[in-house]
């Protein structure tokens, strides 16, 4: 039981209603419910008169086809007075059945109480009788149920979640289960309400009028029981629009009649105008970027985009969705956030389900540069300076424009070096909290977050220590940063022993090794030189010779004006990043391959994690300069135009000086390969003779095929599917296989040419539909269609 609010009195109703009495008006909208009403209203019916709860249902028919009208005006006919039919001319939407029944609730019946519900049969009545007692002994205004287990398909489920949280973040409503049609309200809550929410947007907007007069509202949970008859109309694509337009109207209205949300109006006069016109023009820049890269066909150029985006959609859709998807090699915090969205094929197809993360972090990152610039210069050319020189760099453009995962890891290390630096300099609690979670975050999405948050425990440890000279509250702050920063490297691993049996599967498993990816003799294994030569280039590529060169002289300028006093430490952190990829390509944990060492381009945008300590330490070096530039007398306008031409001067320079986007040539180079060449062709292949059947195909090495192929995820089995995938192998035919791929490449063979090829279960039973190259597909030879 959860109490929202606390008790005031109500508005007296209207004169034109009926005297209150003791009872209850169930309102129950109704659309295509021929197969349910009838049961629906005789449940209440009798449980009602075995209760002793005077009555009356209010049924809204909405416009059915069927005879749904027909039957709840045979009910009211039998059931005088204690039925009451309703009739929408046409199909209105269920957010107009709701008000049509309140409405008729209020007007024709006289009881102090009423039930919103519906007629699907999947709450029964009984439940009724505990709420109502509940409400009285609460001493509530209002009691929301909640299901205890809902009894929904999966997708339905997670639409709710996704649903229930998006509406309790706008309006801030209460209750965990927003769209739970089972609420008993008094009728004065409803006496003087005017609701204009569609869709399943009513039931948000009810929660947020009611509960913001003072009212009592509490929760209790009920029962929910599986459809047996009819169709959910709720997760129709025209429905979740017709909600989501319509819950953008309510919430404009609730910020118009300040109700809720203050922070929004806060936007219209924010506290750093400067950190919301940052964040505003990144927002214009990232959805421009995307729409170019989009009409070039640019968007999923990276291999590991398509990866990425297959595992996001498999954790929704997939022989065996579910997290388990996530697997245990890459870290699962872009695929978590991308999941909800891949839901949604137009968004899984065109790849802005991965996109949309990248582009928000994008944002956030610009907004924190400019924040943490502007508070180490103490000036906001500083801020503008470190924000532009990230946001225009034309590397940073394309990966924030596609679905990779590195823009998560910028802006999840930028907030936790800003939040940490406040902490360091003001001691609030609330800043090591968010730098924690921030540094929790990159710990999930890339392993470069895992050196970040050893340094931050560092810098948090050595700065407790110097503030406090105790052992006990050092001890106490490195306790609070390290439980939440480290829980993300703690839950991988035992995430890896849950699903693996093996805690370091995620550097050791069969598809980590890193021999698969790095070369035997590669020329930065074994030499630091080299490896520093490549990783030096890398980031010279990515940031271009003005900005690595305003960095560096704002790094010495940083270090000569703060030294390594404690307060300052934190901006140092973001250096770590270099020494941690050098030594990575010494040691052979990674590739790393440019035009001037391999002759070829290879992960080169490794190095572009560096743009935000060079932004950074430029953007500091540009606030201390424009400090001491001589500033006019009069006019606020002139005394800041000096400042601002000083720092796009700067921007616009570096960013010239950025030799176009080797992250993308890298990417397109990979495309124009012969290897992809034959991937594309059997994609296309796929894509106009498949017929949606069962698919045996690997997984890894062969994203490329399997994304553009556009195979259906739920009928594909592939090495994550757990349990089908070795029965597949084995024997296809027992296993449903209807499809099957193979790559041949001499010395390359995928596990299913392993597998099945030269076996009796393959030539038996499935005949070759297509060759190219060394890639084959075979079809079930029983199957009819095209050859």
């Amino acid at each position: 039981m959860t109490i929202i609010a606390a008790h005031q009195p109500h508005s007296p109703a209207p004169p034109t209603a009926p005297p209150p009495t003791d009872g209850v008006a169930v309102v129950m909208p109704a659309y295509r419910e021929e197969a349910n009403i009838a049961a629906t209203v005789d449940d209440f019916l009798s449980t009602m008169v075995r209760a002793g709860i005077p009555h009356a249902v209010v049924v809204v028919d909405d416009g059915s086809d069927d005879r749904t009208g027909e039957l709840i005006d045979r009910l009211a006919a039998a059931h005088p007075g204690r039925v009451i039919a309703v009739h929408h001319e046409r199909n209105l939407g269920y957010g107009a059945a709701v008000r049509t029944g309140i409405d008729t609730a209020l007007r024709r019946t006289g009881f102090r109480e009423v039930l919103l519900t519906d007629a699907d049969r999947q709450f029964h009545a009984d439940d009724l009788v505990e709420l109502r007692e509940f409400k009285r002994r609460e001493r509530a205004d209002a009691v929301i149920g909640y299901r205890r287990r809902r009894a929904d398909p999966w997708r339905r489920r997670l639409n709710a979640k996704v649903w229930t949280v998006l509406c309790k973040a706008l309006l801030r409503v209460p209750g965990k289960d927003v769209d739970c049609a089972y609420k008993l309200i008094d009728r004065a809550l409803l006496q003087d309400l005017r609701l204009t929410g569609q869709a399943a947007a009513i039931s948000p907007e009810l929660l947020c009028h009611i509960s913001t007069d003072g009212s009592r509202i509490v929760e209790h949970p009920v029962e929910h029981y599986p459809r047996e008859h009819g169709e959910q109309t709720g997760a129709r694509l025209s429905v979740v629009v017709r909600s989501l337009a319509s819950l953008a109207i309510v919430y404009g209205h609730m910020v118009r009649d300040a109700r809720r949300l203050a922070w929004v109006r806060r936007l219209a006069a924010p506290k750093d105008p400067g950190a919301a016109l940052v964040a505003l023009a990144a927002a214009v820049a990232a959805v421009l970027a995307y729409l170019y890269f989009a009409d070039h066909g640019l968007l999923l150029a990276y291999k590991d985009a398509n990866s990425h985006l297959l595992i996001a959609r498999r954790v929704v859709d997939s022989p065996t969705a579910g997290l388990a998807q996530l697997g245990g090699v890459w870290l699962p915090l872009p695929h978590l956030l991308a999941a909800p969205l891949s839901a949604w094929e137009a968004m899984y197809t065109s790849g802005l389900a991965g996109a949309a993360v990248s582009m928000l972090s994008y944002v956030v990152c610009a907004r924190y540069l400019y924040l943490h610039a502007a508070s180490l210069s103490g000036h906001w050319a500083g801020g503008v300076t470190a924000a532009g020189l990230f946001a225009l760099n034309p590397n940073v453009l394309y990966l924030q424009a596609t679905a990779m995962t590195e823009l998560l890891l910028f802006a999840s290390a930028i907030v936790a070096v800003h939040h940490l630096h406040r902490w360091c300099v003001e001691s609030r609690l609330r800043d090591l909290a968010i730098a924690s979670t921030a540094v929790l975050a990159a710990t999930l999405t890339r392993y470069e977050g895992w050196i970040l948050c050893a340094v931050a425990l560092a810098v948090v440890a050595y700065t407790a220590l110097r503030r406090h000279r105790r052992y006990a509250h050092t001890e106490g702050s490195v306790l609070v940063f390290g439980f939440i920063a480290g829980a993300g490297v703690v839950g991988w691993m035992a995430w890896n022993l849950a699903i693996f049996g093996d805690p370091m599967n995620w550097r050791s498993g069969e598809y980590a090794d890193s021999s698969l990816w790095v070369a035997e003799g590669e020329a930065n294994v074994g030499s630091i030189g080299t490896a520093a030569q490549s990783y030096g280039l890398a980031v010279l590529h990515n940031l271009g010779i003005a900005t690595a060169a305003t960095g560096l002289a704002g790094l010495i300028a940083y270090a000569a004006v703060k030294r390594l006093r404690h307060q300052w430490l934190t901006p140092y952190a973001l250096l770590v990043f270099a020494p941690f990829f050098v030594y990575a390509l010494y040691a052979g944990e990674r590739p790393l391959h440019v035009e001037e060492v391999m002759g070829a381009l290879y992960n080169v945008r490794f190095g572009l994690v560096m743009l935000i300590p060079a932004a950074v330490f430029a953007g500091y070096l540009v606030g201390l300069l424009v400090r001491r530039l001589p500033r006019p007398r009069t006019g606020r306008t002139a005394r800041a135009l000096p400042a601002a031409v000083f720092a796009a001067a700067v921007v616009a320079g570096a960013t010239v000086a950025v030799d176009g986007a080797v992250t993308l040539d890298e990417a397109a180079e990979y495309r124009a390969s012969g290897w992809e060449a034959d991937n594309a062709a059997v994609a296309a292949w796929l894509r106009e003779h498949h017929d949606g059947g069962t698919t045996l195909m690997m997984s890894f090495e062969n994203e490329s095929v399997t994304f553009e192929s556009r195979l259906p995820t739920g009928s594909l089995v592939y090495e994550g599917s757990y349990r089908i995938w070795e029965e597949a192998l084995a024997d296809p035919r027992a296993a449903g296989v209807e499809w099957i791929y193979m790559r041949a490449t001499p010395g390359a063979e995928d596990d299913v040419w392993e597998a099945l090829w030269g076996t009796p279960q393959l030539e038996e039973h499935y005949e070759l539909v297509y060759e190219e190259g060394d890639r084959l597909v075979f079809r079930a030879a029983d199957q009819e269609g095209d050859r």
